[in-house]
């Protein structure tokens, strides 16, 4: 389009109309990027999937009851559905990850896997799903072998992780060294933390205290970081008297 644009303006032909040309030339422009952004599903849809997903999730965990969508969720899976159809309305970058962060039991972790489950669907690319507990084992395999550095990847709980350990005499540092790899290949990272980027009490830890603030300069610039309101929502089992 901007090639097209720039013949019209060379040409002293068509020199007199070459606002009115460029105008219509940047709305079709405009118009292919709206196309290409649409997924046919509705947001109907997206929220049946999306809670049919996570439903499973808990039930897996023996979790009774359905996902519920209410007053603290609703507006995120709202910006998830513009994410994943990638419309411009989105508030969120559509060209970065996304790390989910907010309070123990507020919904991050199945609120996520739901999410991947309806992108690898539509995509057939699988996202490779890890706890942060399981970093070290990774690092100690070839990742250029098994595209660990270049392949979509969801890390549930950033932060517990340990952040150095001993692999024969050489210090690795699990999240870091990945996400270094990561970084330089420009790949998808999806996450999720009961950590802040930044906090302003000095009495709490957050992410920058556990990876430094290069590594999470660079989160910021890759991943966009979405605070989960609201409190725990996991079911509290009380003894019957009977």
């Amino acid at each position: 389009m901007e090639a097209i644009g720039k013949t019209i303006s060379r040409n002293p032909l068509v020199n007199g109309d070459t606002e009115r040309i460029q105008a219509q030339i940047n709305e079709k422009a405009q118009k292919l990027r709206d196309f290409k952004c649409c997924v046919s599903m509705s947001f109907e849809e997206f929220t049946e999937l999306l809670t049919a997903y996570a439903t499973e999730i808990m039930v897996n965990r023996s979790v009774v009851g359905r996902f519920r969508i209410d007053a603290n969720n609703e507006p995120i899976i709202k910006q998830l559905y513009l994410y994943f159809i990638g419309h411009p309305d989105c508030a969120w970058n559509l060209n970065a990850g996304l790390i989910f962060a907010g309070k123990i039991g507020s919904g991050k972790t199945v609120l996520m896997t739901a999410f991947l489950k309806i992108t690898d669907e539509y995509t057939r690319r699988r996202t490779l799903v890890i706890h942060s507990k399981q970093l070290k084992n990774l690092l100690k395999k070839d990742i250029k072998d098994v595209f660990y550095d270049k392949r979509p990847m969801f890390v549930d709980d950033l932060g517990k992780e340990e952040t150095e350990i001993k692999d024969f005499g050489t210090i690795v540092r699990p999240w870091i060294d990945l996400f270094s790899l990561r970084y330089d290949n420009g790949a998808r990272t999806y996450a999720t933390t009961n950590f802040k980027m930044k906090d302003s009490d000095p009495k709490s830890t957050d992410l920058t205290d556990l990876y430094g603030e290069f590594i999470c300069s660079r989160m910021g610039e890759t991943m966009t970081l979405v605070v989960i309101p609201g409190e725990s929502r996991r079911l509290k089992n009380e003894v019957k008297n009977r």
